[in-house]
């Protein structure tokens, strides 16, 4: 063993590359353990190529394999790659880079990719000092599928509509054919017969391509919901709490903080991305703790009110998930109490005040400024005298200064729809009743939303047009605030603005002509009008872990028991979430995914 250098590497080579894992004798396996152990103890050097030959094993299995005997396989595997990390702790660049190199592609058969991700993060439980590269590879593979799901579906949909605007063609066809003359109607009926055999044929084609392109959905959409429910199969695991004291161990609370790191990292910046963020979810509902912590990063990320303008622009795209993030997960989060529901509210209603008070400060410099910038009186914010809503040019300059501001606003609109009741009650200081929503007192931290929502930005022209007008309608039904005349005068004013604006002629909305100026301008309000990140999860399997603890859209006025909270996630989406999910949810990064894209249902369906 001590002469093994690299004059003999093939030796090695082939020493290391011999399908010993699928002996049968468990002697000679012990034997063949000890044989590369002593190799690699005798000469490190050796180290890369090992962990690079026990890396191929990890997807062994993926082909119908008996269970037992992949179980047996990965077993070996694993206890040589223990005793490696043990004998030399360097190893831990070679191992993850092994595990880089044979990573399955994600067109590679589900189960192949299932049992690696298994594999890998079982190296994580007795490798500490990779467990952060390993995350992040798991990480990574899986935020890479679930923004190929979104961009296949998105084509989905957009083959889709070309199909149906031939559709429309073909009829236009049929009735000018039909309008032709008796005497040409022979003409025309032989023409038509070719037409129509090129029609056929045209729409054979598409079909056909519109059914790969269902097929290859389901299958990319089945391989996302397979990952990351072995993702959060093994997240519960790590966070099974003292039997004895119920406490969770202190191993979970390194594991939270590493992915809240990653998350960060990986999934924060990602625009596309639709599911992955529920690990954190999912993390979060293990402790109060976490969510406090989650929660005080998605703060710290949208940062002071007051920056310069060189430091808003470098970081405006962050800022603006972060506020999304923040106010997606209040939302949606059952396990979130009350109080924090309520100094979240508080902390951001501040932030948009402070920043209302830093423009105002601004504008004093200069008279004229100062004329422009000066908040509305509520007639003028309701459309009287005064009344003045930024013309396209305006808004596109104002999207990418006050993008934050405005991401603020919408993130207090948006959990106030949601998690209204928390921040109200009676009177007489009880909970509130759904039957009696005349005479509500609200918590102190709404003092200055007002303020807010009728200030000179006009925020409700910049917010996502559906979470607008669902803040207008709960605030009403609650008689908390009545703002729709705000809307309907940004209304009238857009469709005088769009009208002489570029892009008009194309039938761009307003929005989309407001962000054409620059492409971090498209980039940020494309932020603002689709970023819901917590949306309802449509996953079969991963949607398991995750019902219990999710909060579903709730009516004004519907009244829910504790029971029928806890078992909402047993009976699926809700009739009344339908309404919520075509104005805010089908606005989200991605619509949410039908259930006719799973395996097993069809198309049609019911979310």
């Amino acid at each position: 063993v001590s002469v093994l250098d690299i004059t003999y590497r093939e030796l090695v080579q082939t020493v290391l590359g011999s399908d010993w894992v699928v002996v049968a004798d468990d002697r000679l396996v012990h034997r063949y353990t000890t044989l590369v152990l002593q190799i690699i103890s005798a000469h490190p050097e050796w180290v890369p190529q090992a962990m690079h030959a026990m890396a191929r094993w990890f997807s062994f299995g993926a082909r119908g394999r008996d269970a037992a005997e992949a179980g047996r396989v990965h077993g070996r595997v694993h206890v040589l790659v223990q005793e490696i990390y043990r004998a030399i702790p360097t190893c831990g660049s070679s191992l993850v880079a092994a595990l880089s190199d044979a990573w399955p592609f994600k067109a590679a058969k589900t189960n192949m990719q299932v049992l690696f991700v298994r594999n890998a993060l079982k190296i994580i439980e007795y490798a500490a000092g990779v467990r952060r590269e390993v995350l992040r590879l798991v990480l990574n593979h899986v935020i890479q599928i679930d923004v190929e799901v979104q961009i296949e579906l998105e084509d989905l949909e957009s083959d889709s509509e070309q199909g149906e605007d031939g559709g429309v063609f073909e009829l236009d066809e049929e009735l000018a054919s039909g309008n032709a003359s008796n005497d040409n109607s022979s003409a025309v009926d032989d023409s038509g017969s070719d037409d129509s055999d090129s029609d056929d044929s045209d729409s054979d084609s598409i079909a056909s391509g519109m059914g790969r392109a269902r097929f290859n959905a389901k299958k990319t959409v089945g391989r996302l919901d397979a990952l990351l429910s072995t993702l959060l199969a093994w997240l519960e695991q790590q966070c099974q709490p003292d039997p004895h004291t119920g406490e969770l161990p202190e191993a979970a609370s390194r594991l939270f903080l590493l992915f809240l790191d990653l998350f960060g990292a990986i999934v924060l910046p990602t625009f596309k991305s639709r599911y992955t963020q529920f690990v954190v979810f999912y993390f979060c509902a293990k402790h109060p703790e976490y969510s406090d912590v989650f929660l005080g990063t998605m703060v710290g990320n949208i940062g002071e009110p007051v920056r310069s303008a060189a430091q808003d622009r470098a970081s405006s795209m962050a800022k603006v998930a972060a506020a999304a993030y923040l106010s997606s997960f209040v939302a949606r989060a059952k396990f979130v109490a009350g109080s924090i529901v309520r100094n979240v509210v508080g902390v951001l209603v501040q932030w948009a005040n402070a920043y209302l008070d830093w423009v105002e400060e601004q504008a004093s410099h200069s008279d004229s400024a100062q004329k422009k910038m000066r908040a509305r009186t509520y007639s003028q914010a309701l459309g009287g005298a005064g009344a003045q809503t930024a013309p396209v040019a305006q808004l596109q300059v104002e999207m990418e200064r006050h993008a934050v501001f405005f991401a603020v606003t919408q993130a207090v609109l948006y959990m106030f729809c949601f998690r209204w009741r928390d921040l109200a009650q009676t009177q007489d200081g009880g909970a509130v009743v759904e039957s009696e929503l005349d005479d509500l007192r609200w918590c102190a931290e709404l003092d200055g939303l007002q303020r807010v929502v009728f200030s000179r930005l006009n925020p409700l022209r910049a917010c996502a047009p559906a979470v607008a007008q669902q803040f207008a309608s709960v605030a009403s039904q609650t008689n908390f605030m009545f703002c729709y005349a705000v809307l309907q005068q940004n209304r009238r004013s857009n469709i005088g603005d769009a009208a002489g604006a570029p892009g008009a002629k194309a039938g761009l909305p307003i929005q989309s002509i407001a962000a054409a100026g620059s492409a971090e301008q498209q980039m940020l309000q494309a932020r603002l009008d689709s970023f819901f990140p917590f949306d309802p999860m449509a996953l079969p399997v991963s949607r398991q872990f995750i019902d219990s603890i999710y909060l579903e859209w709730q009516e004004v006025g519907d009244a829910v028991s504790d029971e029928e909270s806890d078992g909402a996630g047993d009976e699926g989406t809700p009739e009344d979430e339908a309404g919520m999910v075509d104005q805010i949810v089908g606005m989200s990064i991605s619509p949410i995914t039908p259930l006719s894209a799973f395996p097993g249902h069809s198309y049609g369906s019911q979310l």
